[in-house]
């Protein structure tokens, strides 16, 4: 059976889904082998519905493994792996998608005051430009100019530029060519290495309700907040449907650059709220807060 999640995965490759989405893939077939009473290759719908039914996971989780079932049977029947795909018979599960979660302004200047790197740079990615884990461990240096960030492979293998937020700019312009990103020791960074450790990060730092995503929904929801137009916020965000979107309208340039402002405005605000006194971080955003 390992050696037909290899297949799988070869063939993901082959199709140009993105490294990330691999990844994702055989994680969630090497814990679904080892968990069904007979592996992935000898098994029936009412095996993999208990197993989705796992008490443990939110909603989400059952959802997202059960998509990636749903990805690998027919697949392996159509290639003559299998006879019959037992997902036919199991019930579609409930996303649980949950309202976005931004994080506060002084959350935001409390992350920036005690991150050192490579945090810093990735928080200003992730709220600056509403880069993904992996799109922020893949970003260099050259991919990003005093006008766009350039996304050389977002999620589904998808390219996108996003407007450059200033205060982003700033941080990076005078860094050396290479990737952005890098461990204490050097090494690069990867996706899933900036996922893992992100957890040690914010409890260290006190913010242990902090998470990337958390971040991107910043992104997003900053410029929501401020008047943008949907349309504009899908083709910034990089997600799936805006190719179906952009058939009927494509955002104007003055638009994207406007609400890319908004992120900017954001991230001053609590920068020079952090910068004018020593008096403590979280004393002074929650008074600018509390006065807003």
């Amino acid at each position: 059976m390992t050696r037909l999640i290899c297949a799988h995965l070869a063939w993901m490759a082959e199709q140009n889904y993105s490294p990330t989405s691999v990844t994702d893939r055989a994680r969630a077939l090497a814990c679904a082998h080892r968990r069904l009473p007979r592996g992935l290759d000898d098994t029936d719908s009412d095996q993999i519905t208990h197993y989705l039914a796992n008490p443990d996971w939110s909603p989400w989780t059952a959802h997202t493994y059960r998509a990636h079932l749903a990805g690998f049977y027919p697949w392996a029947v159509a290639e003559g792996y299998l006879t019959a795909d037992p997902m036919v018979a199991v019930p579609r599960l409930p996303n649980g998608a949950r309202r976005p979660k931004p994080i506060t302004a002084l959350e935001l200047g409390q992350a920036l005051a005690r991150s050192g790197e490579p945090y810093l740079t990735a928080i200003l990615l992730a709220v600056g430009a509403g880069l993904r884990a992996s799109e922020m461990a893949a970003c260099k240096r050259e991919d990003v100019t005093e006008e766009f960030v350039h996304v050389r492979r977002g999620k589904g293998g998808k390219e996108r530029f996003v407007e450059t937020c200033a205060a982003l700019w700033e941080h990076v312009r005078d860094l050396p060519p290479g990737l952005l990103l890098h461990r204490p020791y050097g090494r690069p960074v990867t996706g899933v290495w900036l996922s893992s450790h992100q957890r040690e990060h914010w409890v260290r730092v006190g913010l242990p309700q902090i998470h990337w995503h958390r971040l991107r929904h910043t992104f997003c929801t900053t410029m929501l907040q401020a008047g943008h137009d949907a349309l504009v916020l899908r083709d910034l965000m990089g997600h799936a449907s805006v190719a179906t979107t952009q058939i009927y309208a494509q955002p104007a340039a003055e638009q994207r650059r406007s609400a890319v402002a908004a992120v900017d405005n954001l991230i001053r605000k609590v920068q020079a709220l952090t910068a004018t006194t020593t008096e403590p971080v979280s004393t002074r955003l929650g008074r600018a807060t509390e006065a807003a």
